[in-house]
């Protein structure tokens, strides 16, 4: 059976919640312009550090925290398309 593994599981929702405002404002910009890449990439950047040198956690937590970005990106760019009256490009 595999376990769970609590503190990784909470990190990734607080990831998870961090990515939903990222992923919403991402939807206003055009596909592959700058700003479109700085809404990507910033909350990896701080996904990657916060897991790094303030957790200090090891490559094996990078599925929960990858799971809560992706996530929170696909939800928050639905609903901002679905608040903006856009359909999906």
């Amino acid at each position: 059976m595999i376990g769970l593994d609590v503190p990784r599981l909470g990190v990734a929702i607080l990831i998870f919640l961090i990515n939903l405002p990222f992923g919403y404002y991402r939807v206003r910009f055009r596909k592959f312009s700058r700003p479109w890449g700085r809404t990507i990439y910033l909350p990896i950047l701080l996904n990657v550090l916060t897991r790094r040198f303030i957790l200090h956690w090891d490559w094996t937590a990078i599925p929960y925290l990858f799971t809560g970005a992706i996530l929170g990106h696909l939800l928050g760019g639905f609903w901002g398309r679905k608040r903006e009256g856009r359909s999906p490009s």
